[in-house]
């Protein structure tokens, strides 16, 4: 008997009018809600694609951030006159890259960091050790290497660290400036 009545309630649920009639109420509803419905739709939408955006560039970053990192400058380091590890060297490197792309409430340089890294350069040679280690990175002057999908959109060019300091440094930096400035000429480069 339960079987049976279960199947009649099954029956009266799944039947043609019953279809209908849920399918008109639906659509009763989109077309009172129309502009909700069209929001949670466009929202749905629109996370999907944010999503989808952010997968295509995430693999588009760690292929592009490869390609930077292989950019070598060629350069004779004296390693009888340098007073710094290979690591210190990219250490260094990688403190200058971050001071430069220093984002406290706004963008700007940390100079300080910039001028801590240089007091522990003894020698020129030390000065291209960290040259090298930098090697070129793309530059645009806000927060480079490009990190986000604005990569795509502007025109960033590798540059070397000497470029980057003269870039972000200038001689109203005070202290710093000829801290740096001294260290590289020291390197037999101008600046």
């Amino acid at each position: 008997m339960k079987k049976n009545s279960l199947s009649k309630k099954v029956g009266k649920i799944a039947t043609k009018e019953n279809a209908k009639k849920a399918i008109k109420e639906t659509g009763g509803f989109i077309a009172k809600n129309k502009k909700e419905v069209a929001y949670v739709a466009a929202g749905v939408v629109g996370i999907f694609l944010i999503y989808k955006i952010y997968k295509g560039l995430s693999k588009a970053s760690a292929i592009f951030d490869e390609k930077i990192q292989d950019v070598d400058v060629n350069i004779i380091v004296d390693s009888t006159k340098t007073t710094i590890s290979k690591e210190q060297a990219q250490q260094y490197a990688r403190t200058i890259l971050d001071a430069c792309n220093a984002m406290q409430p706004l963008y700007g340089t940390d100079e300080e960091a910039i001028k801590q890294v240089f007091l522990k350069l003894k020698t020129g040679d030390d000065f291209k050790k960290v040259y090298k280690a930098f090697g070129k990175k793309d530059y645009n002057g806000n927060n480079s290497p490009p990190s986000s999908f604005i990569r795509f959109l502007d025109n960033y060019t590798p540059r070397d660290l000497i470029y980057w300091l003269r870039e972000e440094l200038s001689p109203s930096d005070g202290q710093v400036y000829t801290i740096v400035k001294n260290r590289i000429e020291s390197a037999g480069y101008s600046f």
